[in-house]
C-alpha cells in the first residue's frame, strides 16, 4: 500500500513490504503529483484513437498491416511514460542521503593550565586558584562550542594532556581530573609552556588542514591561554611569546590570585603550609605585571580570573573574532538529494524513441 504524508512544506511517499523494507521519497512541489490523475484518462483516450484509426483504416484499405497497430501502442506507451516521468520531475523527486561539504570558521585554542604547587594558594578565599581556575575555564569552555580546544599542563616541564578536540565533554573530564595531588612543588617556566604549545598548535594545524588552499591554511588563526598566578622562575616567557606571535599564535594571559597580596600555599596533605629548607613560610603573589608583557608581545590580552568567571563571553567575542577564515571540516547529511534529473532524463530518451519508432504504411 503507498501513503502520502505531507510535512509542511514537503511530502512524503512510502512505500514496499510493510515492516520489512521501508523506502521514504521527498517532493519539494508535491502539488503537481495531482497531474497523475489525468494519466488514466489520457490513457483511455489514447486507446480509444488508435482504435478508431484502426477501424477507419480497415474500411480504407483491403490489406492493412498487422506491425501497424502494434508500433502505434509503442509509440503511445512511450509518450504515455514520458508524460509520466515528466510529472514526476515537476515535483522534485526527492531521495538517497545528500552529503554536503561543511565549512566553519573555527580557531584552535590551547588552554595551558599552571600546575605548580603554588596554585593551592586560597588568597584569602574559601576556594584555592586552582579551582577559581578550573571554574573559569569551564565558563570559556561553554562559551566556544565548535572550536578546537586543547589541554596542556605545565609547571617546570610542559606536557599536552588533550589535543585539540571539539568533543568539549572529554575536554571537560580532562580539567576535572586536575587535583591538588597533580600539583607538582618544580618552579613554573611559562617561557617553555609557550613553546610547547605553539609548536603542537602548529602541528596540529598543519596535519588537520593539509588539504585547505596554500593561502588559507598559512593564515590558520590560533590561540594560546595561559592560566596562572605569574610566578616565572624561566627568564624565556617574553621572547618565547614574541616568537609565539611571529607563528600565528596569540598569547592571551588570565592571572590567578591577588597581586601585591601574597598568600601560604597549603600543602597537598592538609597538614600545615609550605616552607623553605630554613623552615620559612612559602609565601606567593599574582605576578600581574609580567603577565601583561607576555600578553601584550603575543599580540593578545591580560584579564584577571574575576573577568573570565563573570564575563567569560568577553574573551570568547575576542578569540572568535581570530576565525576570519572557513576551513572544511567535513561532511553532513544534507537530507534527500534531488533526483528530477533523471526523471528528466528518461523521459527524453524515450520521446526520441519513440521518434526513431519506423513508421510503414499499409500495402495498397
Amino acid at each position: 500500500m503507498t501513503a502520502f504524508r505531507r510535512d509542511g512544506p514537503r511530502a512524503t511517499v512510502k512505500g514496499g513490504f510493510e515492516g520489512t523494507l521501508m523506502t521514504w521519497i521527498d517532493f519539494g512541489s508535491p502539488e503537481f503529483l495531482h497531474w497523475l490523475w489525468s494519466v488514466p484518462p489520457i490513457f483511455l483516450l489514447t486507446l480509444f484513437g488508435i482504435r478508431q484509426k484502426r477501424k477507419a483504416r480497415e474500411r480504407f484499405h483491403s490489406i492493412l498491416n498487422p506491425t501497424y497497430a502494434r508500433r502505434r501502442k509503442i509509440q503511445a506507451g512511450l509518450l504515455m511514460a514520458s508524460y509520466l516521468l515528466v510529472t514526476f520531475a515537476t515535483a522534485q523527486p526527492q531521495f538517497g542521503e545528500k552529503r554536503e561539504p561543511v565549512q566553519r570558521q573555527t580557531v584552535d585554542i590551547m588552554l595551558a593550565l599552571d600546575i605548580s604547587t603554588s596554585m593551592l594558594a586560597e588568597d584569602g578565599e574559601e576556594t584555592s586558584r586552582l579551582s577559581r581556575a578550573k571554574r573559569a575555564i569551564f565558563a570559556l569552555i561553554e562559551q566556544m562550542q565548535g572550536h578546537r580546544i586543547g589541554l596542556l599542563l605545565f609547571a617546570e616541564a610542559s606536557f599536552v594532556v588533550c589535543p585539540l578536540t571539539t568533543d568539549t565533554s572529554t575536554l571537560k573530564e580532562f580539567v576535572s581530573a586536575i587535583a591538588a595531588k597533580t600539583l607538582v612543588h618544580s618552579g613554573t617556566q611559562i617561557g617553555n609552556a609557550i613553546e610547547t604549545a605553539v609548536a603542537r598548535l602548529n602541528r596540529e594545524s598543519r596535519t588537520d588542514r593539509g588539504n585547505a588552499p596554500t593561502q588559507e591554511r598559512d593564515s590558520a588563526h590560533k590561540a594560546l591561554i595561559l592560566w596562572t598566578d605569574g610566578e616565572d622562575h624561566g627568564d624565556t616567557a617574553i621572547e618565547a611569546a614574541k616568537a609565539a606571535a611571529s607563528a600565528g599564535v596569540h598569547v592571551y594571559c588570565i592571572g590567578i590570585g591577588n597581586s601585591g597580596k601574597p598568600a601560604p600555599i597549603p600543602l597537598a596533605s592538609g597538614t600545615g603550609y609550605k616552607r623553605n629548607v630554613n623552615g620559612q613560610l612559602v609565601l606567593t603573589e599574582l605576578g600581574e605585571e609580567t603577565l601583561r608583557d607576555v600578553a601584550e608581545q603575543g599580540r593578545g590580552r591580560y584579564y584577571h580570573e574575576t573577568e573570565i568567571s563573570q564575563q567569560s563571553g568577553r574573551l570568547a567575542g575576542e578569540l572568535a573574532q581570530l576565525a576570519t577564515r572557513k576551513f572544511k571540516v567535513g561532511t553532513s547529511d544534507g537530507g534527500y538529494a534531488e533526483r528530477f534529473q533523471l526523471f528528466v532524463g528518461i523521459a527524453l530518451l524515450l520521446l526520441i524513441c519513440e521518434m526513431l519508432v519506423p513508421f510503414q504504411k499499409t500495402v495498397p
